[in-house]
């Protein structure tokens, strides 16, 4: 997880004094009816040679006509997308299907001020951009920020979110805490170091079974498998529960080189006067090279 600034200017005749605009009842019942959602993503991806890079994305949503769900979520980049359990699938086919609600909605992505988040003592500000509206369907700010080191966004360690707030909408200023977990370490795949100089080599038939230090009971681990095929880039996702252990299937995969990106998403709530429901996602990864 809004650029509209909700606070009612007071409009000004010469002579005639200042007026505040009429709010009808209808339009005041939806304003209060509105709920918001924060969500915030650190990202982490760790490459060959132990190279690191992060990033942070934070979006404060407020809808109108309805609660935050799925498909609010995807209208501004929120949602991932996953295949069933223990299973694989093409990304295309990973998104789960959303049910129409049949009411247009509008979702508002609101500047709640300054955003930072606080690691080890280092501070990052995330910086606010403005989104084009889409179809008058969603419009306000995004914040993001890259890391200008990795070290400013570690992993296994705690954070804290901070925002200014906006007064005009009741959030006022707010700190958030949660702890961050490792990249999946001591990933080891089809018997062979992750970490291993030049790349993995891969059997070419039959499936291919990785693991690593197991995580927290609510978190997962996804792979993505990314390799040309005849028709292009081929994208296959895996989903599994963070137990240390799994087999991505032969048909995730085709022959050639391609690399395979193995997430751990660990996900925090926090609460905030304003904020209806809030979550702090982190996605660390590690990325390994192979030929199959």
């Amino acid at each position: 997880m809004r650029a509209h600034d909700y606070a009612l200017p007071l409009l000004c005749v010469a002579g005639l004094g200042c007026s505040a605009p009429v709010v009808t009842s209808a339009e005041a019942d939806a304003e209060a009816s509105a709920q918001a959602t924060a969500v915030v993503l650190i990202e982490r991806t760790v490459s060959a040679g132990d190279n690191a890079r992060a990033e942070a994305v934070a979006r404060f949503l407020r809808i109108h006509g309805g609660a935050v769900d799925e498909e609010a979520l995807r209208m501004v980049g929120a949602a991932i997308d996953f295949p069933a359990m223990g299973t694989c699938a093409s990304l295309g086919a990973a998104r789960a299907p959303v049910p129409a609600t049949g009411a247009t909605r509008t979702v508002e992505l609101v500047n709640l001020g300054a955003i930072t988040v606080e690691a080890n003592g280092a501070r990052v500000q995330m910086q606010p951009r403005r989104l084009p509206d889409i179809v008058d369907l969603v419009s306000g700010v995004v914040y993001s920020t890259r890391a200008p080191a990795a070290e400013a966004l570690p992993a296994d360690t705690s954070y804290i979110l901070r925002a200014s707030g906006r007064p005009d909408l009741d959030v006022p200023p707010f700190a958030a805490v949660a702890t961050a977990p490792n990249e999946p370490v001591d990933l080891v795949v089809a018997g062979q170091d992750a970490r291993r100089p030049g790349g993995l080599t891969l059997a070419p038939d039959g499936p291919t079974e990785i693991s690593w230090g197991a995580g927290g009971p609510d978190d997962v681990v996804y792979v993505d498998v990314t390799q040309s095929a005849a028709t292009g880039l081929r994208n296959t996702r895996c989903l599994f529960d963070d137990a240390g252990r799994a087999v991505i299937a032969a048909s995730a995969f085709t022959e050639g080189d391609g690399t395979m990106t193995v997430h751990r998403l660990h996900r925090e709530a926090f609460q905030a006067r304003g904020i209806d429901t809030g979550e702090i996602r982190f996605d660390f990864a590690r990325v390994v090279s192979f030929r199959r």
